[in-house]
């Protein structure tokens, strides 16, 4: 017989595919398990102010930024704004990739802005560590909206509120500002305005409080997220990776998802760029450039590691996903059904992307009822606006 600790540590560790065969499992959940689900709900709809924005929690700020989200005037050819690749309920697209000036398609799948103001980094590959600076980078694509620091100050300067508030904010004309500080001044006001766009407590939410009191009462079995939590934080193993109340461990992984285009170098490919970029948030236009986010970059200055960096991407929060399909960072998951059964395959071949694969994905062998139990959890994760 195989002890029931070592049954525990396989199934922590994901290595259900390694042929151990338990007599017997741990009942769910376990003191640690139970730890991890209160760590899960619950997602705070304010958390604390960007210290490198100063115009953040500013309601001139959210407002101005409001209008100039929508505004395809700030892109070359007049018709792509920022709403363009971020709309609807999901606040992203409804395909693989997003339409820029021009017609020409993005390279990745655009995420959601839906509760961004909780993220630590920012794109797929993490280029940007502060909203604000991720704001202008589709601004300056050319794929995207193809826009410059003279498009944005003659947009400004023609609209007479934009000038206004402009000035409210910064205490300056657009017109007489250098190019690199409208720019960012421009992304500070745009991601004032993200950071409002917040959906928060979802069924999810009352569904891990009453499993939790169900299982603090000795009456786990008979709840019905049961299967679905269990799944989750178990054989799916889910919760590697999707931790905390924004169910997302922030940090960058490689899935083994298959991709070949420029950009499948992922973390590893950008981190050079935005340690020397002069608008990171220990760069000359933060607002706290000797701060709390200004440190996590000195930390990854030195820490960063080539095998665990190359080909990896930023974990995604899994609040509101069912508004955000397709999945990944390529779009190449159409439905959430999709989503599980790659995971429950532990990815792509080798061979059809760059780096190496995280160790914890693996083949998880998970029946079509604990399939349908995390569809199902993943469902009610769609939070109310704010």
């Amino acid at each position: 017989m195989i002890p029931r600790s070592w049954c525990v540590a396989a199934l922590a560790l994901s290595l259900g595919g390694m042929g151990l065969a338990c007599e017997s499992e741990e009942p769910f959940p376990t003191l640690d398990e139970l730890d991890q689900l209160r760590s899960l709900h619950s997602l705070s709809s304010h958390p604390r102010l960007d210290s490198t924005n100063r115009v953040d929690g500013q309601e001139v700020a959210q407002k101005l930024g409001f209008d100039l989200f929508r505004d395809p005037g700030l892109s070359r050819c007049g018709t792509v704004s920022c709403e363009s690749c971020h709309t609807g309920d999901g606040r992203t697209v409804e395909t693989a990739t997003a339409e820029g000036c021009g017609g020409q398609r993005t390279e990745r799948n655009p995420p959601t802005v839906l509760n961004v103001r909780h993220n630590r980094w920012f794109m797929w590959d993490g280029r940007a560590d502060s909203l604000w600076s991720q704001a202008m980078l589709p601004l300056m694509n050319p794929v995207e909206m193809d826009s410059n620091a003279d498009i944005v100050r003659a947009r400004l300067v023609a609209e007479p509120s934009y000038q206004e508030r402009y000035r409210t904010l910064f205490g300056t004309e657009p017109a007489s500002v250098a190019a690199p500080l409208l720019m960012a001044n421009v992304g500070k006001v745009l991601a004032a305005y993200e950071r409002v766009l917040m959906r928060v407590e979802a069924p999810f939410d009352t569904d891990v409080r009453r499993f939790i009191a169900a299982a603090e009462a000795g009456s786990a079995e008979s709840d019905p997220a049961y299967l679905g939590l269990k799944t989750f934080v178990r054989k799916g193993q889910c919760i590697v990776c999707h931790k905390g109340p924004s169910l997302t461990d922030e940090l960058f992984h490689n899935v083994g998802l298959e991709d070949s285009g420029p950009g499948a170098g992922g973390q590893w490919a950008v981190l050079n760029s935005l340690l020397d970029w002069e608008f990171n948030a220990a760069g000359r236009y933060s607002d706290d450039p000797n701060g709390t986010d200004a440190q996590r970059l000195r930390t990854l200055r030195t820490q960063a590691k080539q095998v665990e960096l190359e080909g990896a991407f930023r974990t995604p929060s899994l609040r509101n996903v069912a508004l955000t399909a397709p999945y990944m960072h390529t779009g190449k998951e159409t439905t959430l059904e999709d989503v599980i059964d790659f995971y429950n395959e532990g990815g792509d071949p080798e061979g059809t992307f760059v780096g190496q694969r995280t160790s914890t994905i693996v083949k998880l062998d998970l029946t079509d009822n604990e399939k349908r139990a995390l569809v199902e959890l993943l469902k009610s994760l769609t939070g109310t606006p704010r």
